[in-house]
């Protein structure tokens, strides 16, 4: 049987042979020399670069939540009396997500890293600009629009609402290219040392945590819907792509000056030969290499054949549930249960202080678990599964008892540590399990599938909009969850 062996401090930690610990490197530069100078960096460099990455990271992360948080807020403003509009926007965003997702994700397979860049941040921009523009029209109708308190009162405005729904799922595809890239292509690729690059993985979640809570407060402080305003987060968003892309540029051009081929998981046919392509296939060509059904099923394809098939869908599952303290459903539930509005803001920040406090600990749970991720995983999605059947358990006290209430939200926010460190578990089994060239397109199917379960959330919760049906939504949510779990053990035992 194959064995692997992860190597830390000099000594060689065999396994069975069945966990994927691949193409794993030592943190001591002295157990490399025997290595390829071109397939690894310094370790000094490996960590000045993941410092680049993850500050471009951080600055894409403020910008898009801070974005994502003022529009939907300026188009309750505008169209007060009906929450349409701001449905469409998220709707459009979500099914562009769904369709296009394999898409994205071969686009970022078959280019060079920083083209890719080039096309996602050109996007962002684009679509920020002219929304900025689109926006301010409609501010200058917004007395004749409230007076008939409806954006679709004129041909006019309803062309600038679609149009505005067009850039925004423009904004959306374009995040997303550049989530795939850099998480799933950039990092992994100049990241070679998996101690690091589970480091790398856990503070990118922190910062995820960090700016969902930082970017609306900030938006909220410097932004008036009332004015024009919003045009001040806009602005911000949009001059940040300049040191979003700089930083990136410079890991590009210090990787070639150290000789390393950022692009090495691009076939060299690919690189060598596009040109002759582009001028020798013609359109219909083009068309059917790019044509959304087409990569859907290729995509689809590609991710039934991968060994961690079993615990992507398991993460996908995660998505399948209300039971969250950012969930705005069970946010709106819980206000109708004599739940203050202070006890709700405070169950939301703890929700985000143990998904924290997941993150810190993620490199001491691998530890001692031999540093196999397949069983830290286990550990981490049965802790959530655990924790969300014992809320279940007391949800139904929760009117009758004040300590149910308590224990509810305790248990809730303690799923908070197994969800955030099964995340970065799933993220280091793809960036490791998964071959580079295909990267992309299957990571673009986990992202169309994580889009579609949040869109099923959002219709069923649509479906069974009794606050009396709630517990059904509830113990869904638990089954899906366990699922998982039942996934991740089935996936883990497969492997040994």
């Amino acid at each position: 049987m194959e064995s692997y062996v992860f190597q830390e401090n000099d000594k060689d930690i065999k396994s069975s042979g069945t966990e994927i610990l691949l193409d794993v490197y030592s943190d001591d530069n002295s157990n490399s020399n025997n290595r390829d100078s071109k397939t690894m960096l310094n370790k000094e460099i490996e960590t000045t670069l993941s410092y680049y990455i993850l500050l471009s990271h951080f600055i894409t992360r403020m910008g898009d939540k801070m974005w994502e948080f003022i529009v939907p807020l300026i188009l309750i403003y505008i169209s007060p009396n009906s929450l349409i509009p701001t449905s469409l926007y998220g709707l459009s965003i979500t099914i562009v997500r769904i369709i296009l997702g394999p898409t994205i994700g071969n686009l970022v397979d078959k280019n060079k890293k920083l083209f890719v860049i080039k096309i996602g941040i050109f996007g962002q921009a684009l679509s920020i600009g002219l929304s900025c523009i689109i926006l301010s029209h409609i501010f200058v109708n917004l007395e004749s629009i409230q007076m008939e308190k409806d954006i679709f009162y004129s041909n006019t405005t309803s062309i600038h609402f679609i149009l505005l729904l067009l850039l925004s799922s423009i904004h959306s595809l374009s995040g997303q290219i550049m989530d795939i890239s850099v998480e799933r292509k950039w990092v992994p690729c100049i990241i070679k040392r998996d101690l690091l690059l589970h480091k790398v993985n856990t503070q990118m979640r922190q910062i995820d945590l960090a700016t969902e809570v930082l970017s609306p407060f900030i938006a909220g402080l410097i932004s008036n819907p009332s004015g024009s305003s919003f045009l001040i987060v806009g602005g911000f968003n949009f001059l940040s792509f300049v040191p979003q892309y700089f930083l990136l540029y410079l890991v590009y051009q210090i990787s070639l000056k150290e000789k390393f081929d950022i692009d090495s998981d691009i076939a060299s046919d690919q690189l060598d030969h596009d040109d002759k392509k582009e001028s020798s296939t013609g359109g219909f060509q083009f068309l059917g290499e790019w044509n959304p059904l087409t990569n859907l099923v290729q995509g689809w394809s590609l991710f039934c054949q991968q060994k961690v098939f079993w615990i992507v869908i398991a993460y996908c599952l995660l998505w399948l549930t209300l039971l969250s303290p950012h969930d705005p459903v069970l946010t709106a539930y819980l206000s109708l249960h004599q739940f203050s509005f202070t006890q709700l803001s405070v169950f939301r920040g703890i929700g985000a202080i143990a998904g924290l406090v997941s993150t810190f600990s993620f490199r001491y749970l691998l530890e001692w678990n031999d540093n196999v991720l397949e069983r830290t995983c286990l550990y981490y999605i049965g802790e959530e599964g655990l924790m969300l059947f014992l809320a279940g358990l007391v949800f139904g006290s929760i009117d009758q008892f004040r300590s149910s209430r308590y224990l509810f939200m305790t248990f809730i926010v303690l799923s908070r540590l197994g969800l955030y460190g099964f995340e970065v578990c799933s993220c280091s089994l793809v960036q490791r399990g998964v071959d580079d060239k295909i990267r992309g397109i299957v990571s673009g199917v986990e992202s169309s599938l994580t889009s579609l379960a949040s869109l099923s959330v959002f219709i069923v919760t649509i479906v069974m909009g009794d606050p009396n049906s709630f517990y059904i939504l509830v113990w869904l949510s638990i089954l899906f969850i366990n699922v998982g779990v039942i996934l991740t053990f089935y996936y883990y035992q497969k492997l040994k």
